[in-house]
């Protein structure tokens, strides 16, 4: 036939074949490469069209807080349930920037949490003023009772002053102690701003949700703490476990401490080394109507992931703080506490 050779004129045809199916091949990618880039773009303008809608949403609902506070000073309103109205507010604002974390950059979360950080300190301040504190019920040389087992009946409850006569300039709850079991009532820790400094081979408890927690000059304490409403700060800690939840959590100066976390925001840390973190794990009767009445979002937990304030390189891990290994994680807080009072605690004696 005309067209094909005796040695397989289909060759011509085959030939042909191998090219068109390059083109095919090239054009295909091509194709892809368009699509791909087409969808990078729209990718990019969906998380603009983001970024723009969560700044706006987050600074009108910054602007009604903000306007709500202002009002509070000028009106004869109901101060109280309007501040915990106010304060409910700046919780789901928290919450709304920990769901939002996975498309703004580092920059613009901690911007937006500092933004949140000071309402918070602005409504703590209008309490502070304008709403008569409740006595916190610790006079000088009264003993709040302990309630444990007979397990766990090794230390001496320590005895508390009222913050309220104390003449520093900062009104701290516990101070200057040494080798006690510190242990609050509930009626005493709910909503309350706990503050503590200067204790050594402490063990402090602490059932119930409360406001904000300060912790500074702490030397081989264990504390254990039910939710916190709002912020816990760290300062100048050294051979400490920290067992506590919280909106957010800053940790200053400090070294060697074990932190069990369940944070809503990314815990902060600065001039600090030797930090290890693990998941918030301890447990009592009343934690999850605890965890309701805080307000904390308990299905948002960043325990593992820290800002280290001192460590700006992206492509590497901070060296000041780690997750803390399996083997060394305490799993039975009763257990270990009974242990430290055994080792740390026996000097209260009677």
């Amino acid at each position: 036939m005309e067209g094909i050779d005796e040695h397989g004129g289909g060759g011509g045809f085959s030939e042909k074949e191998k090219i068109t199916d390059i083109l095919d091949r090239r054009h295909k990618e091509r194709k892809n490469q368009i699509e791909s880039a087409k969808l990078e773009r729209q990718k990019d303008a969906d998380e603009s069209e983001a970024i723009d809608y969560f700044e706006a949403s987050l600074n009108d609902e910054v602007r009604k807080i903000s306007t709500r506070l202002d009002a509070v000073i000028a009106s004869d309103c109901d101060r109280v349930s309007t501040f915990e109205s106010v304060q409910k507010d700046i919780s789901s604002l928290q919450r709304y920037l920990s769901t939002s974390t996975f498309f703004l950059n580092e920059y613009k979360i901690k911007v937006c949490q500092n933004t949140i950080n000071e309402l918070c300190k602005r409504l703590d301040a209008l309490k502070n003023e304008l709403i008569p504190k409740k006595k916190f019920g610790f006079k000088s040389k009264k003993t709040v009772k302990v309630h444990q087992d007979s397990r766990f009946a090794l230390g001496k409850a320590a005895d508390f002053t009222d913050p309220q006569s104390n003449g520093d300039r900062l009104k701290w709850t516990l101070s200057e102690r040494k080798n006690q079991l510190i242990v609050l009532s509930r009626s005493s820790v709910d909503d309350q701003t706990i503050t503590a400094s200067g204790l050594t081979d402490c063990i402090v408890r602490l059932e119930g949700h409360s406001g904000a927690l300060q912790f500074t000059k702490l030397k081989n304490c264990l504390v254990l703490c039910g939710p916190t409403s709002r912020s816990i700060f760290l300062d100048d800690c050294v051979d400490c476990k920290f067992v506590v939840a919280c909106q957010q959590l800053r940790c200053h100066r400090s070294r060697n401490c074990h932190l069990y976390l369940k944070v809503t925001s990314r815990a902060i840390i600065e001039d600090c080394s030797q930090i290890q973190v693990a998941e918030y794990n301890w447990s009592y009767d009343g934690l999850a109507n605890d965890f309701v009445e805080s307000g904390l979002d308990v299905n948002v937990n960043n325990w593992n992931e820290l800002d280290d304030f001192d460590w700006l390189a992206t492509d590497k891990p901070s060296p000041n703080w780690s997750l803390l290994p399996e083997d060394q994680l305490v799993s039975d807080w009763k257990l270990y506490q009974h242990q430290f009072q055994t080792k740390n605690c026996c000097k209260t004696f009677e």
